[in-house]
């Protein structure tokens, strides 16, 4: 499998600045992470259950799953700059819902309305990068992207939680519906069309069909299935860390968050290398040593369990690493993947993005039914997926 030599049309060259693509990009992680610390106060305020308002989790990653699928086609068709336009006017919608609700079925709605919009940036965002770049250039882009989405979605449970702390929780939805507000009339008044040749719209079932064609290539099925395994064993440290540092280590939560900050300043290194190496390295080099450093990370994070050292260390360390290998190699992955259709690249990028959430969000169901005593579930699966990932891509180029 090696790098794609074609290059993207001439006329695709007027698209949207980087700060843009950050915006777009980064809008539907920010909106998760600003709105977590006002969570545990929703219950007693709109007299609900815990298990009620966590449903404003699940929903918004539902909806984000099923719109990634939605948008990728319809942008493909009539382009990414209306698409964009009418996901960012949802997303404005949402964030008003929210704002508004006065019980916690409208604040849920809301909170769907608003996903069912941000998602449009997370989708057309790569897409438009895509249009722009080819091969390692557009990984290397991405790269840079990433890095500086990662900053912003670091610092939005800090927002959040100043906000519970000092107002009240609808300032934290009236903060995104402002932005939202200015990030629709930003992309109305700058981003350009990068989409140079349209594709007709699939039926539902031609949909379907084209879904099936994409995912069977061999190029999105190594490529993506790496990304995927990244994306899984991602989203089992983010729900199994917790337990594992505070309750099984006997750690206070800031001292959890101060750890944390360790991943993430590893994932913004491994941006960042990526960045400066993705065009000058090619994307088959740059996912096989981020691939390589990311599997060692997982064969370090289960050894370490199994011998039962018992040090926050043992789990954010390995974890670290894997995440400057996959700050490496995942920008190359997910531009190899959307190289399976160059004439649908929107809906590569929907269908990858719609099976990255649902990894995602099945590793998550899996370490909250293995929680318990012993930390070793939670290392095998966020270990064992670094592993699987990487023995994917080998098999992949083998091929």
């Amino acid at each position: 499998m090696s790098d794609p030599t074609a290059q993207p049309p001439a006329a695709a060259r007027h698209g949207p600045p980087a700060a843009m693509l950050v915006a777009l990009t980064a809008i539907p992680a920010f909106s998760i992470n600003v709105f977590l610390p006002s969570m545990p106060g929703l219950a007693a305020y709109f007299g609900t259950s815990g298990a009620m308002v966590q449903l404003a989790i699940t929903l918004y990653l539902v909806m984000i799953g099923v719109g990634q699928l939605v948008y990728g086609p319809f942008s493909d068709r009539f382009g990414r700059r209306p698409v964009l336009l009418a996901g960012l006017a949802v997303f404005v919608l949402g964030c008003a819902l929210c704002l508004a609700a006065q019980t916690i079925e409208q604040l849920l709605l809301g909170r769907m309305v608003q996903a069912a919009g941000g998602c449009a940036g997370m989708v057309l965002g790569r897409a438009m990068i895509r249009d722009l770049h080819a091969g390692g250039k557009a990984a290397s882009v991405l790269g840079y992207i990433t890095m500086a989405m990662a900053v912003a979605t670091m610092i939005a449970p800090g927002i959040g939680g100043v906000i519970e702390e000092n107002a009240h929780w609808r300032w934290s939805f009236a903060l995104m519906t402002a932005l939202a507000v200015l990030l629709l009339l930003w992309v109305w008044w700058r981003a350009g069309e990068t989409l140079a040749h349209r594709a007709p719209l699939p039926s539902p079932m031609r949909m379907l069909s084209l879904y099936r064609q994409i995912a069977a290539n061999r190029r999105f099925f190594f490529y993506g299935g790496y990304s995927i395994c990244l994306i899984g064993s991602y989203y089992s440290y983010v729900s199994g860390a917790p337990h594992v540092v505070i309750t099984l280590l006997d750690q206070r939560p800031t001292q959890y968050a101060a750890y944390y900050l360790i991943s993430g300043c590893s994932y913004m290194a491994g941006n960042f290398f990526a960045g400066r190496l993705s065009e000058r390295w090619g994307i088959d080099r740059m996912t096989l040593v981020g691939g390589a450093i990311a599997m060692t990370a997982g064969v370090l994070l289960i050894a370490l369990v199994a011998a039962e050292v018992r040090h926050p260390l043992v789990v954010f360390g390995p974890i670290a690493l894997s995440f400057i290998g996959s700050g490496l190699s995942q920008p190359s992955a997910m531009t190899a993947a959307l190289d399976a259709n160059p004439r649908y690249i929107g809906a590569g990028a929907g269908l990858l993005g719609a099976l990255q959430l649902a990894a995602g969000a099945l590793a998550s169901v899996v370490i909250g039914v293995t929680e318990g005593p012993s930390p070793l579930p939670f290392a095998l699966l966020s270990g064992g997926l670094l592993i699987l990932g990487y023995v994917i891509l080998l098999a992949g180029r083998r091929g």
